[in-house]
């Protein structure tokens, strides 16, 4: 098995996992969002919202995480300066995302 192939096949395996994290949380959140926040919204109470956006917001930073690594495998085979540009801003931003949703 070659090296592309290999490296191929991991960037593919952490994109598809971040994907259904991202995937998975968000169906979770609706049907939280419908059974719990909802209700509570029509009269007048936010903070279950408030509790659901910062859980949501905690499972894209998990997802960050897989699509970071994504990237780096992507870069390992040849990098090229827009690769490793791409690669600092979705840190840059991940890591903004993180601190604000501590």
């Amino acid at each position: 098995m070659s090296l592309k192939l290999f490296l191929n096949g991991g960037t593919l395996f952490f994109e598809a996992c971040g994907l259904v994290v991202i995937t998975v949380s968000g169906v979770i959140a609706l049907i939280r969002w419908f059974t719990a926040a909802l209700p509570d919204i029509w009269r007048g109470s936010e903070n279950p919202l408030q509790e659901l956006r910062a859980a949501f917001g905690h499972q894209i930073v998990f997802a960050l995480e897989f699509f970071i690594a994504a990237d780096i495998i992507r870069s390992i085979e040849a990098p090229t300066f827009s690769e490793l540009g791409k690669l600092g801003i979705i840190v840059i931003i991940r890591t903004v995302l993180h601190y604000s949703l501590r």
